[in-house]
């Protein structure tokens, strides 16, 4: 096939009973349009990838890079994008909630316009619409909280920044890529953040359809990741959304620690050991936390769960050794648990982030 006039990226992850019926659509939607798909698997258990093999081998336009090792749409959006042949790419999920009949729509304002960079389909502007049980009311209220907020913190001017549905040209998306978070689900709004006023932007209202068929992907670890890119992209992308995770996981084994050594004190009396008892469950707790949150990707399961909880313990022993010395020396001088504990616990947490994420979770 020579090059295509058109790519179109699809990450999927579990989508095998929605791979035929994306294909359909947009054989019909592209009909006399030189285009290729590029799927992008990030080793679906489902087998997905499986699924998508068998439509390669009847056609030239369909492409699989199958990721092992690697978790998250943003990722997967980028590495599509890199492979896609074409100087158009539009980007869009496989669970059929995004209309392709707007890729028409996309392309012809970029026949318009040479110095258009990105068409949004957008789900909230006046033609634009979400069908009545694609979101609870809640989710729908909430999504549209959270979109007024990005846009007034990151400085983006669309009515759709959380858009999965897209359409770039190529040299626009390379020019900002390699500061692009490659961990997270919301690409688009991490682009238009860093890309700035630089790219001139057009949107495509559209109706986002019900999900007929696999699970949502969103999450309470989506909003985290969500919010840590907020984070990230207010420190000027100095930051990576996964240190800012660990810090989140962080904050939530200083309150274990805290909540153990108070309990424990008040059984005991004897703070040394309430403080040991302390650390060991924010340890213990940080690590489940990170091993489900933080490297979702690197996830570790069955005994290489427990061999990583042994190295993480191993990893920040001489942190714990030192929240304890601090911690009871502070203790010594103020007699206030809380207070010591607390400055115990901030050390170590500095020290288990550091460590765990180069020796514990390694990347495969």
């Amino acid at each position: 096939m020579s090059n295509p006039s058109l790519s179109i990226v699809i990450p999927t992850y579990n989508e095998r009973e929605n791979i035929s019926k994306i294909v359909t659509r947009l054989k019909k939607t592209l009909k006399g349009i030189n285009h290729e798909i590029i799927f992008v698997d990030d080793n679906s258990p489902d087998g997905t990838s499986d699924e998508i093999k068998l439509f390669i081998k009847n056609t030239s336009r369909i492409n699989l890079i199958h990721r092992i090792g690697r978790r998250g749409l943003s990722g997967a959006v980028i590495e599509g994008i890199y492979a896609a042949k074409a100087e158009l790419v539009g980007v869009m999920d496989c669970d059929l909630q995004h209309d392709e009949s707007k890729l028409i729509d996309m392309l012809k304002l970029f026949s318009k316009s040479s110095s258009l960079d990105l068409v949004i389909g957008s789900r909230f502007t006046a033609d634009g619409e979400i069908s009545d049980n694609a979101f609870s009311k809640i989710r729908e209220i909430g999504s549209r909280i959270i979109t007024v907020i990005i846009k007034k913190i990151l400085s983006i001017n669309s009515t759709d920044p959380l858009s999965g549905f897209f359409m770039v040209r190529k040299e626009s998306f390379m020019k900002c890529s390699d500061n692009l978070q490659t961990q997270g689900f919301k690409i688009l709004a991490d682009f238009l953040s860093i890309s700035g006023k630089t790219i001139k932007i057009k949107e495509v209202g559209y109706k986002f359809n019900n999900r007929i068929l696999g699970e949502s992907k969103m999450s309470f670890v989506t909003i985290l990741e969500l919010f840590s890119l907020v984070i990230s992209q207010i420190l000027k992308g100095k930051v990576s959304i996964r240190f800012i995770l660990f810090c989140i996981v962080g904050l939530s084994g200083i309150f274990v620690q805290l909540l153990v050594t108070g309990l424990v004190l008040m059984l005991i009396n004897e703070f040394p050991t309430s403080q040991t008892f302390g650390i060991f469950a924010a340890m213990t707790s940080n690590y489940f936390l990170n091993n489900y949150i933080t490297f979702q990707e690197r996830r570790l399961k069955s005994l290489d769960l427990y061999r990583g909880l042994l190295s993480f313990y191993l990893i920040c022993s001489l942190g714990a050794f030192a929240n304890i010395a601090i911690a009871s020396y502070v203790f010594s001088l103020t007699s206030n648990w809380l207070f010591s504990s607390f400055l115990g616990a901030i050390f170590g947490a500095v020290w288990n982030f550091t460590l765990s994420s180069i020796f514990t979770w390694k990347s495969k």
